[in-house]
């Protein structure tokens, strides 16, 4: 009985130094299967790990043809058309290219407006045109060029930061700044001013 005993034991401990053997031989082989198991369980169909990023901007769209209108107690104020637009920062922002505005009063008086870029925000009414600006104002016959334009279609003020050439007719105007506010049809142009006025007459 106890030789029984003993041969028993023995085979639990063989059978035990078997166990503990095989993740030994795994251990001891590792670099010799390790390449071809990454490979098999490497992802298929052109994984980019990039992919998985968290995306800040993955609202981002571009659009062709764009028309933006904003309006105020159901009266239209602010018409934009774009050849091409796309989001900014937020999604409230828009970048724009070949901007045309129509800027609308109260009193249905128009400004016409073209730029080649243009940044407007629905969420603070802010428009911003760049480069090649050209405000028309037909009614009093008067045209402004400028390179940066700020308007506020809450506010109704429009402001040219930098220098700024006013033609009308028989009066040219350049100045280092521009600002015009549209409900009180006011002007300050600030900086060096250089104004040329045709047929003037003396008081």
């Amino acid at each position: 009985m106890i030789k029984n005993t003993l041969i028993i034991s023995q085979r639990l401990l063989n059978s035990r130094n078997i166990i503990w053997l095989v993740p030994f031989a795994l251990l001891l082989t590792f670099p010799l299967w390790r390449i071809p198991l990454a490979a098999f369980l490497a992802p298929r169909g052109g994984y980019d790990p990039a992919l998985a990023q968290n995306r800040p901007d993955a609202h981002d769209f571009t659009m062709n043809t764009v028309h933006i209108t904003q309006s105020h107690n159901g009266k239209m104020t602010l018409d934009l058309i774009a050849t091409r637009a796309m989001t900014g920062k937020t999604t409230n922002e828009f970048k724009m290219e070949d901007v045309n505005a129509t800027i609308i009063t109260e009193q249905g008086e128009r400004t016409y407006v073209t730029a080649k870029k243009g940044i407007f925000d629905k969420g603070s009414s802010q428009l911003t045109l760049i480069d090649d600006v050209v405000i028309k104002k037909p009614k009093d016959k008067y045209e402004i060029y400028t390179d940066l334009l700020h308007y506020n279609d809450k506010t109704k003020i429009a402001h040219c930061p930098g220098p700024t050439r006013l033609i009308g007719d028989k009066v040219s105007i350049k100045g280092g700044s521009l600002k015009y506010n549209t409900l009180t049809s006011s002007y300050d142009i600030g900086g060096r001013v250089y104004c040329k006025l045709s047929e003037f007459v003396h008081p």
